[in-house]
């Protein structure tokens, strides 16, 4: 079942059982499940902005407002993974080899890059992209209490 197209309370309740379920996994097997449950969300043209990093919103609202442009999806995926206690996890503004820009989330090093294909985890070099921009996770982390 999608989610997405449930109401609030069953996305928040499905969003928390995800987590549940991922805790103490591996990390492969965490980015494969976080990527599968975020590439659901329905994608709108424009709804985060980069530059507006620190009025972006908590992963609360985030799943209230249920709008998702790739910047926010890859924020779904983000908060997922900082909450499970996965460190190392980057959003960054990318161009792939077909020169489409794409945002991706950068995990463990980039060794894992989600939010590129659907239900795909690359376990891949950074080769295939060019990192344009990281963005400044640390407004981020503010909002979910997370020291810096």
């Amino acid at each position: 079942m999608n989610p997405f197209i449930l109401s609030y309370s069953d996305r928040l309740k499905a969003w928390h059982d995800l987590r549940n379920d991922l805790d103490g996994n591996e990390i492969k097997h965490i980015c494969v499940e976080v990527d599968k449950f975020w590439q659901k969300s329905p994608i709108s043209n424009h709804f985060l902005h980069p530059n507006d990093i620190e009025n972006w919103p908590d992963p609360w609202v985030l799943l209230s407002d249920n709008i998702y442009c790739e910047y926010a999806r890859a924020l779904g995926m983000w908060y997922t993974l900082v909450l499970l206690g996965i460190e190392s996890v980057d959003i960054v503004e990318a161009t792939d080899y077909n020169s489409n820009d794409v945002v991706l989330v950068l995990v463990d090093y980039a060794k894992y890059v989600m939010n590129y294909w659907p239900d795909s985890v690359l376990n891949t070099s950074q080769t295939e992209f060019r990192i344009k921009h990281r963005l400044d996770v640390d407004p981020l982390l503010k909002k979910i209490n997370i020291k810096t």
